[in-house]
């Protein structure tokens, strides 16, 4: 693609005079054909290495078969940050299908620009997410195949909203906008490939970054050196865990001089870096690189640092103008909390140990590894997406020093624990549920949030005789005055796909809520005890009782179809079989000695029954 350099040269003096930011970066992709990464400062975010392109000073991106993303690291500034590339999309001879959106450029996975649908006849459209996968705005106007455009992108780094245009001439032209998310600083600019079942390609050129948008406008080649900081955003607080910081750099326009054995310059390039690390109790530490390979920083909890990396000539002297960046981190400490209710009353994103015993009462069993625990004074929602506790817990089993971070879903607290807390304290402590009324839980639910209760003699809205449970539904409860949603979080629980029961019953599961729907959750079928009205079955025995061999018969007068389900004390189920006669001898041998509650259900009618086997 043949580029008029001089007529962009003349067009970006003159903007320049309107505009009062910083282009930050510049990016021409001028690089030979072949792996875009290793040219200037782009790495590979994740994916297999080599298969991101760059074919005739364009970059490559491809939908359909190559996995691997690229990334180019920038320093992060404070407010609005804007860029702009220009971009294609091939015809690849078939209409653009729609059936698979996808993102292929993002701001640290905010600012999502999507390949979308046509709205109209169009080949394809585009479309931005501030943060989602999916477009929230679209493009009002239909794109073509072939044909080179130039967006921009705003990213509010306050609010986390991304605003886009496509060829614009002024910041008051047509743009479309993302949802508001949340505060986030941004200091790296991807390129997405993916192997999703649509096969466009996406070729981008001469990307720009900048503060503001004059500065992105229009894109002017830079010759000027830069240096940007990466692994690390704007004022960051790591984890109390964290022992060494991973600092990536990014170098354009500069070529580095070789070490010439004595820790100096050798003379053979522009010079190095100078890198100085400021921590307070510490002091200044310093040390130079000939390279953008540099070493971890060891850090310690709850102290503070400053990175300034500085590109200098080769006897170490700052460049004229300076080219310098700087950011500012620190690691976080642990606020040390004897009980659940003093964990509760923490602030959130701010980290905590729990250094008195709290008792798992529920083990959700789910991708999350959620997992809810409670002691005298309260409970909370242990949540483990990242895999951090690798111990086996059982219900009824103590843990001990709990560290973690104090975080909500939905107006439910979270703690997301930073390390595995190890062996059980203490086993087989009795898991007590506290009975509490509707109008009692909903006029002061911060009293039980994730605590483990039990609702009396309520009936659901839904039962009918027929209709069963489905995974992740709400269903009203009621008392007969109150009304509360019993919702099926837990897709594993053995609820789904029973019949909801028609009769009054006793409920028992943890607490919950989401925003400003109060719910308990259901766990188990041996947690939803029905009325005595229902536990009516013509002609129901159940013998041996004790069980003394390997035996247990079950019989009813009817041959109405039937399940005989066992659970065992923590309500898990042990054992489950169905028949039609009107009697049964089944084989508990695989079931241990102990006490346990088996539930009969024939049709409409449910008993229930202690069951000792010895």
């Amino acid at each position: 693609m043949k580029k008029n350099y001089f007529l962009t040269l003349i067009l970006a003096l003159f903007v320049s005079g309107l505009s009062f930011g910083q282009v930050i970066l510049s990016e021409g992709f001028s690089y030979a054909d072949g792996s875009l990464v290793g040219n200037g400062g782009w790495a590979r975010e994740s994916g297999i290495a080599g298969d991101f392109q760059v074919t005739s000073g364009q970059a490559v991106v491809q939908h359909g078969a190559p996995s691997e993303d690229v990334k180019l690291l920038f320093s992060s500034v404070e407010g609005d940050l804007y860029v702009g590339f220009d971009f294609s999309v091939d015809d690849l001879g078939a209409p653009y299908s729609g059936s698979d959106n996808e993102y292929f450029a993002h701001l640290d996975f905010k600012a999502k620009m999507d390949i979308v649908p046509p709205s109209g006849s169009g080949d394809y459209s585009v479309g931005i997410a501030s943060v989602s996968s999916s477009a929230d705005a679209t493009w009002d106007s239909d794109l073509t195949f072939g044909t080179l455009y130039r967006a921009i992108i705003k990213f509010d780094q306050t609010t986390g909203t991304a605003q886009l245009w496509i060829d614009p001439a002024t910041s008051s032209d047509a743009s479309i906008s993302g949802a508001a998310a949340s505060a986030f600083s941004v200091g790296e600019f991807e390129l997405r490939q993916s192997d999703s079942s649509e096969n466009e390609t996406v070729r981008v050129d001469d990307l720009m970054i900048g503060e503001t948008f004059n500065d992105v406008l229009t894109f002017v080649a830079s010759t000027t050196p830069e240096i940007s900081i990466g692994g690390i955003t704007a004022n960051q607080e790591f984890s109390p865990q964290t022992t060494d910081v991973s600092v990536n750099v990014s170098v354009n326009n500069f070529t580095f001089s070789a070490d010439d054995g004595s820790g100096a310059s050798d003379g053979s390039g522009d010079g190095y870096i100078k890198s100085t690390l400021t921590e307070t109790s510490e002091g200044d530490q310093e040390e130079i690189f000939f390279s953008t390979t540099v070493d971890d920083i060891a850090v310690v909890a709850g102290r503070s640092y400053g990175l300034t990396m500085e590109l200098v000539d080769n006897s170490g002297a700052s460049l004229s103008p300076a080219v310098s960046t700087t950011v500012n981190f620190s690691i976080a400490s642990y606020t040390q909390a004897a009980t659940i209710a003093d964990v509760r009353a923490g602030t959130e994103d701010n980290y905590y140990e729990l250094t008195g015993e709290a008792v798992m009462t529920y083990d959700a069993g789910n991708s999350r590894n959620q997992k809810y625990i409670q002691d005298a004074s309260g409970a909370i929602l242990i949540d483990d997406s990242d895999d951090v506790i690798t111990t086996a817990y059982n219900v009824g089993d103590g843990i001990t020093g709990i560290k973690g971070k104090l975080d909500s879903y939905g107006g439910v607290l979270q703690f997301f624990p930073q390390v595995d807390p190890g062996t059980a304290s203490s086993t087989g402590n009795a898991i007590t549920s506290e009975v509490v009324t509707i109008a009692e839980l909903t006029a002061n639910f911060e009293n039980y949030e994730s605590e483990w209760i039990t609702i009396n003699d309520v009936t659901f809205s839904d039962a009918d005789g027929s209709a069963t449970f489905a995974s992740s539904q709400n269903y009203d409860i009621t008392d007969g005055t109150n009304t509360l949603v019993f919702r099926t979080a837990f897709s594993n629980a053995d609820i789904i796909g029973e019949v909801i029961p028609s009769s009054s019953a006793d409920i028992t599961g943890p607490a919950s809520q989401f925003n400003t729907t109060f719910q308990i959750f259901g766990t188990s079928l041996a947690n939803i005890s029905l009325g005595v009205a229902s536990n009516i079955i013509s002609g129901f025995n159940a013998y041996p009782n004790p069980v003394k061999g390997n035996s247990l018969t079950v019989t009813t007068s009817s041959t109405e179809a039937k399940t005989v389900n066992i659970f065992n004390v923590l309500g898990r189920k042990v054992f489950s079989q169905r028949f039609s006669s009107m009697n049964k001898i089944m084989d508990i041998s695989g079931i241990s000695s102990g006490v346990y509650i088996m539930k009969v259900s024939e049709g409409n009618n449910i008993a229930t029954k202690k069951l000792i086997i010895e």
